[in-house]
């Protein structure tokens, strides 16, 4: 396949997203989306412009020699978990940390080429459309954090309807709920993340895609234009990110409606804009 665009853009002062691939000859064999987790802690530890940023930041440095090489993606999986727990210890050696400090984490969703078709990992909740005919949105395993999302959406909306809502308070309220759910990652019954911990080598969600005419990997954030603002279908943004210039119209789009709605009162949602990242690929080229 080849690429047909890619881009990832911060929602505010810096971005923990990430993206990247393996090309040769203009021919794509491997591509991923990282969405780094939004960090609970009350401050940033890591040398870096947030404890996110820089977990996304070693974890795309040590994938992008990976996923070159002729290695299931359970084995690139464990290699980068491996070398992320060492990049930590290197890291966070001397730094005083919070007793109650939560580590750095992200979403990862990597797809690539072998000689029956392209496969796919997925760590998280980043989305992956396929396009073989018909778009085809790639589910995610039921897990505990979309019933901790729906909890919180439904007490935010509550409290809109009363007249007063503050995300910052409504977080701060539910914190301990927020911990106990990012205890539960990786292990069975929630849902996976990748992490500087062996556990998030053991429950990726690997899916064959075959041979499609489209592949599109995006964090959640460039997904609002479907699943928050309705701007878009899925048939139809696979469609715009397949054309030349389409990934960045897009996100365009979704910065507009962001930027009409800065107090989250027409399309609600946890942070005005969040950082948005998307890559597609599409057949041609040696597919």
């Amino acid at each position: 396949m080849r690429l047909a665009g890619a881009i990832s853009a911060a929602g505010g002062a810096h971005n923990e997203d990430g993206c990247g691939l393996i090309e040769r000859s203009g021919v794509v064999s491997a591509a991923w989306v990282f969405d780094g987790v939004t960090g609970i802690n009350a401050r940033n530890c890591l040398p870096a412009a947030s404890d996110a940023a820089w977990f996304v930041g070693e974890a795309q440095r040590w994938l992008q020699v990976l996923a070159a090489l002729d290695l299931p993606l359970t084995q690139i999986l464990s290699q980068l978990v491996d070398e992320l727990i060492e990049s930590w210890r290197i890291v966070s050696h001397g730094i005083d940390f919070p007793s109650d400090f939560e580590p750095p984490a992200a979403c990862l969703l990597l797809a690539k080429r072998y000689d029956g078709g392209w496969q796919v990992l997925r760590l998280g909740d980043s989305i992956l459309l396929r396009n073989d005919g018909i778009t085809k949105l790639l589910p995610a395993p039921p897990s505990n954090l979309a019933a901790l999302e729906s909890m919180l959406r439904t007490e935010a909306a509550r409290r809109r309807e009363t007249g007063f809502l503050d995300f910052k308070e409504l977080l701060a309220e539910f914190e301990p709920h927020l911990r106990e759910n990012r205890r539960s990652r990786n292990n069975p019954g929630s849902y996976s993340i990748l992490a500087a911990d062996p556990k998030a080598k053991l429950f990726p969600q690997i899916a064959d895609l075959g041979d499609p005419r489209s592949i599109l990997l995006c964090s959640d954030g460039f997904f609002r234009a479907v699943d928050t603002y309705g701007f878009i279908d899925c048939e139809t943004l696979m469609a715009e990110c397949s054309r030349p210039g389409g990934v960045a119209d897009v996100l365009a789009r979704i910065r507009s409606v962001e930027a009409a709605d800065p107090e989250c009162r027409q399309h609600l949602r946890f942070k005005p804009a969040d950082d948005a990242t998307a890559v597609c690929l599409v057949a041609g080229d040696g597919a």
